[in-house]
């Protein structure tokens, strides 16, 4: 299952995307700035988490890709879920993607 978000720097100076991870390894994020896709990432730990140092200019948009498999954790993993994707930057705290879902056999 894939699910896009659009993220958008409202602020007036460039923001530079350092790292994207997810938090399961049932789940990987691709990200797009201006047509050209980075990825995709995963969970630490799991495959290597490189620094991108992707720039989102001031008032542009980006594309998160978020995809979660199910059958990666095999026949018990059903239930609900909560995964993340954060998006980390030098301004601060990571920009944390969230998705849920029920997962049923």
């Amino acid at each position: 299952v894939t699910r896009r978000f659009t993220v958008t720097n409202a602020g007036a100076v460039p923001v530079t995307i350092e790292q994207v991870y997810t938090s399961c390894m049932c789940t990987t994020a691709l990200l797009t700035i201006a047509g050209e896709a980075s990825g995709p990432f995963g969970m630490p730990g799991h495959g290597a988490v490189p620094r991108i140092n992707r720039v989102l200019p001031a008032g542009a948009a980006a594309e998160v890709d978020v995809t979660f498999d199910p059958a990666a954790h095999g026949p018990s993993g059903i239930g609900r879920i909560e995964r993340g994707v954060y998006l980390e930057n030098a301004g601060g705290a990571p920009l944390v993607l969230s998705i849920a879902a029920t997962v049923t056999p």
